[in-house]
């Protein structure tokens, strides 16, 4: 075995070293020492093994490797640091619902557990689901997560089921726990302290535990003390610990598929940019709103630093100010831009690549390379929800062109045009800086690409896209209807789109059956980027492209770099991406839409492409 430190905790009153192992090989030939030269040291009990080692030369070897593993090891909690960016940094979950109980059988702690799973996966957690389990079901499982959580990162336990405390001690109840009285909890049941105790020792940077498990107390009438909900506990060190409802009270199990409390919950976890502590106020906030106050969810917490299930993308430099400086040199990069891949590329995933960027002097707006390729154009009939004029599906090749990372912004185009007014919808502004500008027409968006091109200096043409070039950014090499899969309950992860919010403020219908905390458009660059870097290509906003729209417009077709000029056709444009109240129809790569050139509405905006 050859493990040089496990790193100590560092805290106001010491250092504790729970292992100090060696390799005696290592020092063969330097020290006098035998591989049966064991030693072990408990600081707790200054308890030592010395062997035929000499003690002085021992004790040399001791004080020397201690003081080295102080400088090589800092515990990670030592300095409670922002967490990166999602991607970088492990992200390990154990998710345990019980619902099958002999006594007090509950409805939702199953759907619970496999809502609350799905959610995490999203996030890029590495998640263990388990459901009914008995007691030494529950204690293999609990100890399995502890070693799991050694390789560092982020730990996140949840539990919902029967919970009930005794003697101020809260215990988790197994399937099959077989419980007459107070006494038997403890040999039937699992320790919520032992919870955190594994995951304590395993030194993980962040610790989150979430208990929904403050029902009734089933076993009641056999106890001769009747404490209704879970105790009062202080999160040890580096820790958050959440509960369904305030100490002493009894959580509302739900009428629904889900918990009261669950159901909040994973309509907050997938809200970009808010820190931890946010997400559980916002629960607190619907839970008691929900309830009328009789349910009021309550954490325990002893964090210091940052953390975010999905990075703050709404922050990112794409985002101007409404007077960007005109003195910047325009400059190619190899880098993301700050702000942008720099920080987590997406709400819960694997940062994207380093990008190819360009920032535009006279607004700020960012460019991204997308590569030249190939790429299957248009939807088998086979592709749920297409249109007759998504097809025949043909091979395209496009070559490379930048694309703006973003749509315009309001703040962008009212440099062109100062009064731009993109007015509200139902009370939600849509005229915000950062938000895509909208009710322009694709005369207006035309005119801004020649204003755009004098602010340069004539150095550069800028056009809108064509549609096959969309079409070919929007999959980013992917063959499914969507650029992240077919499932369309996880676009309100990647995208602004029709959702519960729009459906609860507009009445909405169809919508996604997910919620992305929009009700309007959201400020431009708010989800996750595509595999090329490009945000919001299926929400927020449609666009304009520059062809002519026709319905048998792909049969015409050229296989490099096809345009559709021909207005004989009609005088209709094409019309690419989804929207904010876009439908699961509308929501697909190879979706396609027209209108008139002076037409605008609330839902439609532009992007641009620059010539190299």
């Amino acid at each position: 075995m050859y493990s040089w430190y496990n790193c100590g905790q560092l805290s106001g009153r010491g250092v504790r070293v729970d292992l100090l192992q060696f390799d005696f090989k290592i020092f063969q030939g330097v020290l006098p020492l035998r591989e049966d030269s064991l030693f072990y040291v408990d600081w707790n009990g200054w308890r030592q093994m010395i062997s035929r080692a000499g003690k002085k030369m021992f004790l040399s070897v001791l004080l020397a490797t201690f003081l080295g593993g102080l400088l090589f090891c800092v515990s990670p909690r030592a300095a409670q640091r922002p967490a990166a960016p999602s991607g970088s940094e492990r992200r390990t979950a154990l998710v345990i619902g019980n619902a099958a109980y002999d006594t007090g059988i509950l409805r939702n702690p199953v759907n619970d557990a496999r809502a609350v799973a799905k959610v995490l996966e999203e996030l890029s957690f590495e998640v263990t689901l388990r459901e009914n389990l008995d007691q030494k079901q529950m204690k293999r499982e609990i100890q399995s997560f502890g070693e799991k959580l050694q390789d560092g990162g982020v730990g996140l336990f949840y539990f919902a089921g029967h919970g009930i405390q005794v003697n101020g001690r809260n215990f988790l109840i197994p399937v099959g726990a077989a419980i007459e009285h107070e006494k038997q909890v403890e040999y039937e049941a699992v320790d919520m302290g032992s919870v955190l105790s594994e995951m304590d020792f395993a030194h993980a940077r962040l610790n989150i535990v979430i208990i929904d498990a403050c029902r009734d107390n089933p076993f009641a009438r056999s106890f001769r003390s009747i404490s209704q909900g879970l105790a009062s506990i202080d999160a040890p060190a580096g820790t958050l610990i959440a509960f369904s409802t305030a100490p002493g009270s009894v959580a509302n199990d739900g009428p629904g598929e889900n918990g009261v409390y669950t159901g909040e919950l994973i309509k907050a976890m997938v809200q970009p940019g808010l820190k931890i502590e946010d997400v559980f106020k916002q629960v607190r906030s619907a839970v008691r709103e929900a309830t009328g106050g009789r349910q009021v969810p309550w954490e325990s917490s002893s964090l210091e630093g940052d953390f975010y299930f999905l990075w703050p993308m709404q922050q990112r430099s794409v985002q101007t100010a409404s007077a960007p400086p005109k003195s910047v040199p325009s400059a190619e990069s190899d880098h993301p831009p700050a702000g942008i891949a720099g920080e987590s590329a997406s709400r819960g995933e694997t940062p994207i690549k380093a990008l190819k960027t360009w920032k535009e002097p006279a607004t700020g707006l960012v460019f991204v390379w997308v590569p030249g390729g190939c790429f299957l154009m248009g939807s088998p009939k086979s592709e749920k929800e297409r249109s007759e004029d998504e097809g025949p599906v043909h091979e395209v090749c496009v070559d490379g062109f930048w694309m703006s990372q973003t749509a315009v912004t309001n703040a962008q185009f009212r440099q062109f045009q100062r009064d731009h007014d993109s007015r509200d919808m139902a009370g939600h502004s849509l005229n915000g800086e950062g938000q895509p500008a909208v009710f322009v027409s694709w005369v207006d968006a035309n005119n801004f690409l020649q204003w755009l091109a004098g602010q340069n200096g004539g150095q550069y043409n800028f056009r809108l896209p064509t549609e096959a070039e969309f079409e070919y950014a929007c999959r980013a090499g992917s063959e499914a209807s969507r650029y992240w899969g077919d499932d369309a309950t996880r676009a309100c992860i990647y995208e602004n789109v029709a959702d519960y919010t729009a459906e609860r403020q507009f009445g909405i219908k169809p919508v996604h059956e997910c919620d992305d905390g929009y009700a309007a458009t959201a400020p431009v660059g708010a989800f996750r980027p595509n595999a090329f870097g490009l945000f919001d290509m299926l929400g927020n906003v449609r666009t304009w492209c520059s062809d002519v729209y026709g319905v048998d417009s792909y049969v015409r077709h050229d296989r490099n770099n096809p345009q559709n000029n021909n207005e004989s056709m009609g005088q209709s444009r094409v019309i690419r991406g989804g929207c904010w109240r876009g439908s699961t129809v509308s929501v697909r790569c190879a979706g396609r839409g027209s209108g008139l050139p002076n037409n605008s509405r609330d839902d439609l905006g532009f992007r641009i492409v620059r010539e190299p």
